[in-house]
């Protein structure tokens, strides 16, 4: 059965967080995140609000909440590698258009032209 800790650690390693980005997304030292993930503190519940909302989770159902450990596939991890480099909102803005744009073309089946 899995902690809390070990839950929150496989839910960040699914959507491709290092510990650095997703505690600097909800605001704490990722000092503090890695001893939550490892058990040795647990979150208030203002961190584990935010939390959530990163890793998309109802807090009130994380007992229940059954965390299959799989690393996300290579495109999610370079598109993610590609935001992290913008250095202005205005450009990480411009890198999402694009890659939502590359995404619409992956789903299209187009078969190449037969001659």
């Amino acid at each position: 059965m899995d902690n809390l800790g070990n839950k929150i650690r496989k839910m960040r390693k699914m959507r491709g967080f290092t510990q650095e980005q997703l505690a600097e997304l909800i605001g704490i030292d990722n000092k503090h995140l890695s001893r939550i993930e490892i058990g040795k503190h647990m979150p208030t519940y203002s961190v584990l609000r935010r939390l959530a909302g990163v890793l998309e989770f109802d807090i009130y159902g994380i007992e229940e909440l059954k965390v299959e450990e799989k690393m996300p596939d290579k495109l999610f991890l370079k598109s993610l590698k590609i935001l992290n480099s913008a250095k202005t909102q205005e450009e990480k803005k411009y890198f999402l258009e694009a890659l939502q744009h590359a995404q619409k073309g992956l789903k299209l089946n187009i078969s190449p032209d037969k001659k």
